[in-house]
């Protein structure tokens, strides 16, 4: 059996652009490229325990007890992720998308818990794809199609940046309003 791989990538890309929105709860305020750093560090441990855990589904055969093993360690991962998200802190710039992304992520492991209730109830071994289309798992891929329209505003944000670049010689201007960051955060189209 094996993952289907398109919803693996779907996933990942959600996970990252939650990761840069979500890591701004709490903690000491971070500049921007900090923030940005930090937050793509937990989103990439993330998504390794998540490939990891893929793969190693597809290197098994599958059982009930294995199905029910992957979804309790993949929401493990999730969890874990957002516990790390929540104690970094936001840049001011960035602070009003925190909570937008917060709520986001927050629902998408909700939708997630529900689909692995949903999976460990199956008597025999499921495809991964008939996983994702249940009801439980149709309603984890529209959250997942909220985060990716919700990506292209944060993105927009980063993009935004780099308009900076014109006042950073001068002296009065506060470095927080010219800092410069650059970066895909891989927002899917």
């Amino acid at each position: 059996m094996s993952v289907d791989w398109r919803m693996c990538l779907r996933r990942v890309w959600a996970g990252v652009c939650l990761v840069l929105v979500v890591a701004a709860c709490g903690g000491e305020t971070l500049s921007l490229s900090e923030y940005s750093a930090q937050g793509g560090a937990l989103s990439v441990a993330m998504e390794e325990r998540i490939a990891a855990l893929d793969a190693e589904w597809n290197a098994q055969t599958p059982t009930p007890e294995g199905a029910r093993s992957y979804w309790d360690r993949r929401l493990g991962a999730l969890v874990e992720a957002l516990e790390g998200f929540q104690a970094l802190g936001p840049p001011e710039t960035v602070t009003n998308l925190h909570g937008i992304g917060l709520d986001l992520f927050s629902r998408l492991i909700t939708a997630e818990e529900a689909l692995a209730v949903r999976v460990a109830s199956f008597e025999t071994v499921t495809e991964p794809e008939q996983w994702w289309n249940t009801a439980e798992g149709k309603a984890a891929i529209a959250v997942e199609e909220e985060i990716d329209a919700f990506c292209q505003v944060f993105q927009a944000t980063y993009d935004a940046t780099i308009e900076r670049a014109v006042v950073s010689d001068l002296l009065w201007i506060p470095a927080e309003m010219k800092e410069i960051v650059k970066i895909d955060i891989g927002c899917r189209e």
